[in-house]
C-alpha cells in the first residue's frame, strides 16, 4: 500500500500538468478536502480520483463541469466529502487525533522546556532529571492553539470557491490581523499570569516519549 506522504507527492506532481485555469479551481478543491476533517488518506485518494477527471476533461478538450456532471463543484465535494463521513465509526478518526495531539504535545513541550531552562539560568541544563511545570498557562496555551487550527481550517475551508471582490481582501486582512493580535495577546497573558499556577509536573524524558508515542503510533492507525 501506497503512503500517504507517497500519494502528496504524487498529487501534487501531477496537478502541474493542468492549465492554469483548472489549476485554480483544482487548488480550491484540495484545500476544501484537506479541511473537511476527514481521513487524510481518503481525501488523498479522492483527489486523486477527481485529479484523474481533470487531466482527462484536458485531454477530451471539454470542460471539468462536464466530466463531473454539474456546475457546482463546491457543492460536488461536499457530497463526497459528507459521505465519507457517513462512513466513519465514532472512533474512525481517533489515530489521526491521536497522532496530532502527539506532535503539538512534542513540540510545546521542547519550547517549554527551553523557556523554563533559559529563564532558570543562563545556560541550558544537561541534567536529564529535570521536569517540565505543568502550569494553567502552558495548558490553556495547548487548548488556544487547538482553536486556534480548528478556527483556522474553518475560515479557509469557507473561502473556497469564492469569486474575489474589489475592496474585499483588505477589509478581510485587517479583520484577521486583529484577531490575531487579539489570539496573540490571550496566548502571552496567560503565560505571564498564570505561570505561577502550578497543576502538575512531569519529567521532560516521559513527556517527549508520550508525545513521540502517541504522534507515531496515530501515524501508524491511519495508515492502515
Amino acid at each position: 500500500m501506497i503512503k500517504t506522504k507517497s500519494l502528496i507527492k504524487q498529487l501534487n506532481k501531477a496537478s502541474e500538468n493542468l492549465s492554469l485555469k483548472n489549476k485554480g479551481i483544482f487548488t480550491d478543491i484540495v484545500v476544501f478536502v484537506r479541511t473537511s476533517n476527514i481521513k487524510t488518506r481518503d481525501g488523498e485518494e479522492f483527489l486523486q480520483q477527481i485529479l484523474d477527471s481533470f487531466l482527462n476533461a484536458e485531454q477530451q478538450g471539454v470542460s471539468i463541469e462536464t466530466v463531473l456532471g454539474t456546475a457546482d463543484i463546491k457543492h460536488y465535494c461536499e457530497g463526497i466529502v459528507q459521505a465519507y463521513k457517513s462512513s466513519y465509526s465514532y472512533s474512525s478518526l481517533c489515530s489521526e487525533y491521536v497522532m496530532y495531539t502527539g506532535m503539538i504535545i512534542t513540540i510545546l513541550s521542547v519550547i517549554n522546556y527551553i523557556t523554563e531552562s533559559l529563564t532558570k539560568s543562563k545556560k541550558l541544563s544537561l541534567n536529564l532529571t529535570f521536569y517540565l511545570n505543568f502550569n494553567l498557562g502552558i495548558i490553556l496555551q495547548f487548548f488556544l492553539i487547538c482553536i486556534a487550527v480548528i478556527a483556522i481550517m474553518t475560515y479557509t475551508q469557507k473561502n473556497c470557491f469564492k469569486k474575489p471582490v474589489k475592496g474585499a481582501d483588505i477589509k478581510e486582512f485587517f479583520i484577521l490581523w486583529v484577531i490575531a493580535c487579539v489570539w496573540i495577546c490571550i496566548v502571552v497573558a496567560c503565560l505571564m499570569f498564570l505561570k505561577n499556577l502550578l497543576v502538575f509536573r512531569l519529567n521532560i524524558i516521559l513527556v517527549l516519549t508520550i508525545g513521540i508515542v502517541l504522534h507515531f503510533v496515530g501515524h501508524y492507525l491511519s495508515e492502515k
